[in-house]
């Protein structure tokens, strides 16, 4: 049984909570309730899963964790899609110890030079009963030792870049394909899993439920497109006996089909406008 999650009344009584959009409360309870959170308050949330589960643009998204930014609410990773919720273990403090080893487990995926990597060290610095003592040993040296390694660390990525500047065009441009690819690859592993928690299937990241994905988004598609099809198709299909086998890669992400697929979100949308 879930444990976490809470949401206090002090949140409500809360009076910059009180001048915040209605999008920007809905939104604050979304990540402290909802099914992509965890046991931290620490967690990855792409802008393609927010906006299929509430319906919403991409400004709208922006927009409200903007205010919950300005609030210190949370702190938001924009690039790497992670976020910390500031005071989550307050709010939802950390009960036994068995608890405290599967939020270790999270700390660990978290990446070092992230901006929620500081604030999340502080959190569990401030919250975290339980704890083993090497943790919070570990933990109190992150925090001493953050500003210095991210100081050193971004010295040494300047001097990375004044060396590739000096590097031949033609590496340049090679790299570059290589990270198109890696970025495309990542973004796939992303719809994939999207497809998996929708469907409630584990397709495995291999290159046989991959390489249809990436031939979409290669083809133009972007991730949004894809997580509407996967949605859409799982409402559609979704518990009926003939159809749920139809909730795979091959089908979902074939050439010709996909792109029907997408013809229909575009429909849809023109009769919402009409209508």
């Amino acid at each position: 049984m879930r444990m976490y999650g809470s949401v206090q009344i002090c949140f409500w009584e809360n009076a910059e909570t009180q001048n915040l959009s209605d999008q920007a409360k809905l939104l604050a309870i979304y990540l402290l309730t909802g099914p992509h959170s965890n046991m931290a308050g620490a967690f990855r949330l792409p802008d393609g899963y927010i906006r299929e589960d509430l319906g919403w643009g991409i400004e709208t998204v922006r927009k409200a964790f903007q205010e919950l930014s300005k609030i210190n609410f949370l702190t938001r990773d924009d690039e790497r899609g992670w976020l910390v919720i500031h005071q989550f273990l307050k709010w939802n403090p950390i009960q036994n110890p068995k608890q405290a080893i599967g939020i270790q487990k999270i700390f660990n995926r978290v990446p070092t030079f992230s901006p929620v990597f500081k604030p999340f060290v502080n959190g569990l610095l401030a919250h975290g009963k339980y704890l083993s003592k090497e943790f919070e040993k570990s933990l109190d040296n992150s925090g001493k030792g953050f500003e210095t390694v991210f100081s050193n660390c971004a010295a040494e990525q300047e001097q990375n870049q004044d060396q590739e500047q000096d590097n031949n065009i033609m590496s340049d441009s090679s790299e570059n394909a290589c990270g198109k690819k890696s970025s495309l690859r990542s973004e796939a592993v992303e719809v994939l899993k999207f497809l998996n928690e929708k469907t409630g299937r584990a397709y495995r990241p291999v290159e046989a439920n991959l390489k249809l994905i990436i031939a979409r988004l290669k083809s133009g598609a972007t991730p949004t497109e894809c997580y509407q099809v996967i949605a859409k198709k799982s409402r559609e299909w979704g518990g009926h006996a003939d159809m749920d086998q139809y909730l795979r890669p091959a089908t979902l992400f074939n050439a010709m089909k996909f792109e029907q697929y997408v013809g229909e979100l575009v429909t849809t949308d023109v009769s919402k406008r009409l209508a």
